[in-house]
């Protein structure tokens, strides 16, 4: 029996609401799975009732310890880079105005078509490795810069391989939730005819599933999809086993928050325009809210994060990891902003980067210090959660994944 021991610890547990610090304790994992959390006396009792084998132990000293942080919304398979129309947006460009002249997902989707898969997987994984590295153990990660049949389910694939424990075991990888998003944009053969389009990406929605997607996205927003055309995918996809999520009201008021409470999704992302009747839609029906503080500052708009708080609705948080308006896989970066930003406190970026963003997934077995939950655990170079807050883009000591270090 493979077993760990973390002693002399600050346990930032992530219970909600308010994380459910346990000042000076210790944890003990056994076989991949957290066995015993709490004080040293209880992990004593423990180690005396039974147990074999050796016993990995490591004196923190006092640092922090906490879940292994989750991203719970990232596009990372992609080729090329927009750099120019990130440079065009600084000096004024609205992200519509760069769409319209054939930036944005379109420009991505040109430069992912022209790649050689080697090429795409290489990114990938780099960009995997990075995330756990910066002590993230949970990537939710989209398709959508390909855009036709072929290309997506090929995107799917190349996640799906990169999620299997055989890939995760023998690279630094974290756990990667594949979610299928042909419902990005209109594909380019597909131009003037969304609603052709739309009933291809509800076709495609079967073969996706089979090809090892989780989740399925569409991005219902001005200029992109609109509510009854996101109903048409989203509704396919979960005729087909695939957990529906949906870029909701970020451009515009799209009452893309209600679609999502209606279809029963398990999250709703973005939300920069999102009002009083969308939040209530989201509690009411239990639909996570995935905000992505990057993102936020880019487009220069604010997501009601205290009012989604207020009203119930699960927080999670997200890098938006993408090539036009995110470049990073720092979580902790994103756990500062989110403070600094969104006007959470420590505790509940905290929260929302680990717990929220397990609930966002529907991955009950992480994002928590509990018995029985998978043993995703990282340590900091503090002695406090609130460092956080200060120093943005803080970088783990190490990081176990399945109660095995990987850094």
């Amino acid at each position: 029996m493979s077993r760990l021991l973390l002693r002399s610890a600050r346990l930032f547990t992530s219970r909600e609401p308010t994380g459910g610090v346990i000042a000076s304790g210790a944890l003990l994992a056994e076989e991949g799975r957290i066995a015993v959390v709490g004080e040293g006396s209880e992990l004593r009792e423990a180690l005396r009732a039974g147990g074999t084998g050796e016993i990995e132990e490591v004196d923190l000293e006092g640092a922090l310890v906490t879940p292994g942080l989750v991203d719970a919304h990232t596009h990372p398979v992609y080729g090329g880079h927009r750099f120019a129309e990130i440079s065009a947006r600084s000096r004024g460009a609205s992200y519509s105005e760069i769409a319209r002249s054939g930036g944005g997902i379109a420009s991505s989707v040109a430069a992912t078509r022209a790649a050689a898969p080697a090429e795409l997987e290489l990114g990938v994984r780099s960009r995997l490795e990075a995330w756990l590295a910066g002590g993230t153990t949970t990537v939710e990660a989209k398709t959508g810069y390909h855009l036709d049949e072929a290309g997506e389910l090929s995107d799917v694939r190349l996640l799906a391989g990169l999620a299997e424990p055989a890939s995760r075991s023998s690279e630094r990888l974290p756990a990667v939730e594949v979610t299928y998003l042909a419902g990005h944009a209109v594909g380019p053969e597909w131009e003037g005819d969304p609603d052709g389009y739309a009933a291809e990406v509800a076709r495609w929605s079967g073969p996706a599933k089979a090809a090892g997607a989780r989740h399925a996205d569409v991005f219902c927003d001005a200029g992109y999809f609109t509510v009854d055309q996101a109903r048409v995918m989203l509704s396919a996809a979960r005729q087909a086993g695939l957990i529906p999520r949906l870029h909701a009201d970020e451009l515009a008021r799209s009452r893309g928050a209600e679609l999502a409470a209606e279809l029963g999704c398990a999250s709703a992302d973005h939300l920069l325009c999102v009002d009083d009747p969308g939040i209530a839609a989201l509690a009411a029906a239990g639909v996570a809210a995935t905000l992505a503080p990057v993102t936020a500052l880019a487009m220069g708009r604010t997501p009601p994060a205290r009012a989604l708080l207020d009203a119930g609705v699960t927080v999670a948080l997200g890098s938006d990891h993408n090539p036009g308006t995110c470049g990073t896989t720092s979580m902790s970066l994103v756990v500062a902003l989110a403070v600094a930003e969104l006007g959470l406190s420590v505790d509940e970026a905290l929260v929302a980067a680990t717990a929220g963003g397990a609930r966002s997934l529907r991955r009950p077995d992480r994002g928590r210090l509990e018995p029985g939950l998978r043993a995703d655990l990282v340590a900091w170079p503090v002695d406090h959660e609130g460092a956080f807050a200060w120093s943005y883009g803080l970088e783990p000591t190490a990081v176990w994944v399945e109660g095995t270090r990987r850094v």
